[in-house]
């Protein structure tokens, strides 16, 4: 074996050794004397999901910063929902042009339907979450119902259908987290939807749940057969000639 063949293996040797004290140190970081991997934090585990799902987008009210010209998150009130006093959005929604329009702070929402505001997520005992269970906020996403019980479905734009792919042990680490943050006292408006819409959307609402969990489960209703292929028209056959008639002159 040459020297440079020798010092070549020599450095692959030891990488693969570095590499080796790195996987156990990487290793021994998360688990515990006995060698078993330590469980997260289920709140810590809650933060990192609330920092990407997308609630700021709507639980948190939007102010406008004139520094930077845009308006941004109002984290004093983070995730405690439509303020109180804030403006409803203005117009009427054309569902013909419009699928709706948003409020000023982005957590009312003027659908077609009616409006809907944004829930205060924050631990509050009279306005927030403060008395939930974990079993209610389970069952927003199961079954699709506010508070995961009451006689009413989860409103537009609130994506329960997509949330409710999560694990339970995420959603449990969401409301962990919850738990957790600075209570926030904002009664928010009851949603301004007729009951009669409500009801229409509770009788659908069994089986949206059962189209979701089909799908989820890779056993989706299958789509319409396609439509059979027309067969081409056979030619029709020539007439006969008329008794008496000359026959037709052969092409030449």
């Amino acid at each position: 074996m040459r020297i440079g063949h020798l010092f070549k293996v020599t450095l692959v040797a030891g990488s693969i050794s570095l590499a080796a004290l790195g996987v156990a140190t990487a290793k021994s970081a998360k688990e515990g004397k006995s060698g078993k991997a330590k469980a997260e934090d289920p709140v810590s585990r809650g933060r990192y999901l609330v920092s990407f799902a997308g609630c700021n987008d709507c639980h948190t009210p939007l102010v406008f910063n004139k520094e930077l010209g845009m308006p941004i998150p109002d984290m004093s009130r983070f995730l405690s929902g439509h303020p109180v006093g804030a403006p409803d959005p203005a117009g009427k929604v054309d569902p013909r042009t419009d699928l709706g329009f948003i409020g000023a702070t982005f957590t009312s929402f003027k659908l077609p339907f009616g409006t809907v505001h944004a829930a205060n997520l924050t631990p509050d005992k009279e306005t927030g979450i403060g008395n939930w269970t974990e079993e209610m906020f389970l069952g927003v996403f199961h079954k699709g119902l506010h508070m995961g019980a009451e006689g009413r479905p989860v409103l537009p734009p609130m994506p329960w259908q997509e949330y409710r792919n999560m694990t339970d042990d995420d959603l449990k680490a969401i409301f962990a987290f919850l738990k957790t943050i600075p209570p926030i006292h904002n009664p928010v408006a009851d949603p301004a939807v007729p009951k009669p819409v409500l009801d229409g959307m509770m009788k659908v609402l069994p089986k949206m749940i059962a189209m979701l969990d089909a799908a989820h489960s890779g056993a989706a209703t299958p789509p319409p057969a396609a439509p059979t292929a027309m067969a081409t028209p056979p030619a029709p056959a020539a007439a006969a000639p008329a008794p008496g008639a000359a026959p037709a002159p052969a092409k030449k």
